[in-house]
């Protein structure tokens, strides 16, 4: 990519609205109180933005009875917000191994 390019991609991200994520009234942590796991869970989840929503590749650390909170990257920029669980789903890819296989491999790569 050449540095107009780059330019012109950094501009679109610097523009583009943020995600749009649950409220603290329908988290509702007091009745649902948020689980946190490591390493993450490879997941396929929807995000809503002011105009569209987007099908991303993230991972969940946190979950409650009914939500997830999904961290993705998008260019440079990372992300982290809550949507409903019904939203999101492991990625295919992920779906053959057992978690210890993946806490395995996930801890010896660091």
């Amino acid at each position: 990519m050449n540095p107009e390019q780059a330019a012109r991609l950094q501009a679109c991200y610097a523009r583009r609205a943020g995600p749009i994520g649950l409220t603290v009234e329908e988290l509702d942590f007091g009745h649902y109180p948020a689980n946190n796991g490591f390493p993450g869970i490879p997941v396929k989840a929807w995000i809503r933005f002011p105009d569209c929503a987007e099908l991303v590749d993230g991972e969940v650390y946190a979950w409650t009875a009914r939500a997830v909170e999904v961290t993705w990257k998008d260019g440079p920029m990372t992300y982290r917000t809550w949507v409903w669980s019904s939203a999101v789903t492991r990625r295919d890819d992920m779906m053959t191994r057992n978690l210890g296989e993946r806490s395995t491999r996930d801890s010896n790569s660091t």
